[in-house]
């Protein structure tokens, strides 16, 4: 198996691992036949060759935020923005990157950012899917141990 193959299949199963680690039952927000997935993690935990082929730097104190756009249970494209807060008001503006998996219908939007141990985020997430004229809004709360 090449590691094309290899890194987009580690990705889908990371992204499917935390969904049954979180606080939360499903890290997902349904809208009519729209669902969201999202999860935020520390960066370090990811495989070092996916981080280099994703471009993405692992550390204990980078978090990434990966959200994923379904539409009647296929993956779609999506213009996705949003912010996040921690418990002393501090505004963090995540820059998406849209990764298209090759030979799959899979879209991920990818935003990496700074963290601290036990900070607390409230996620804000604006997702509006390629062909809809709706713009639906995820939030949700995740805290990062960095230690």
């Amino acid at each position: 198996m090449t590691i094309s193959r290899i890194i987009p299949r580690f990705l889908l199963m990371v992204l499917l691992g935390l969904f049954s680690l979180g606080s939360q039952a499903e890290n997902a927000a349904k809208f009519g036949d729209y669902v969201i997935h999202h999860t935020a993690l520390p960066t370090n935990i990811l495989l070092p060759n996916v981080a280099k082929a994703y471009g993405i730097k692992r550390s204990k104190n980078r978090g990434m935020l990966n959200i994923v756009v379904q539409h009647k249970g296929k993956g779609t494209t999506a213009k996705v923005t949003g912010t996040g807060s921690n418990l002393n008001a501090q505004l963090k503006h995540f820059q998406f990157r849209e990764i298209k998996e090759k030979n799959s219908d899979v879209t991920y939007y990818i935003a990496t950012f700074r963290i601290t141990n036990k900070e607390v985020i409230n996620f804000k997430i604006n997702v509006k899917p390629s062909g809809s004229d709706k713009t639906f809004t995820v939030k949700f709360r995740k805290e990062f141990y960095t230690r």
